[in-house]
């Protein structure tokens, strides 16, 4: 069986937003590439890695939620993010 980067990122992005840091807020995408880079094998590109972060704020699927403008916790700026509130 083989995984997109898509699959490899969001498995990364899930583990990011409900860790203690994140959980219950947004992080804008700009932050969160570098995050999941930082996380994932050495040999991922940073525009293999940009891409499907955009592909998954566009359809975020199960309990992540994705939004215009949010004021990022870990920037503090206004963008658009992704995030995994409670429901």
């Amino acid at each position: 069986m083989t995984y997109t980067t898509e699959e490899f990122a969001r498995r990364e992005l899930r583990s990011i937003l409900r860790g203690d840091t994140y959980r219950n807020r947004f992080v804008c995408l700009p932050c969160l590439v570098p995050m999941t880079l930082e996380r994932l094998h050495p040999g991922w590109r940073k525009s293999e890695i940009m891409r499907a972060v955009d592909r998954i704020y566009a359809t975020p699927g199960d309990a992540m939620v994705s939004r215009a403008a949010v004021v990022c916790a870990h920037c503090g700026k206004t963008m658009p993010g992704l995030g995994m509130p409670d429901r």
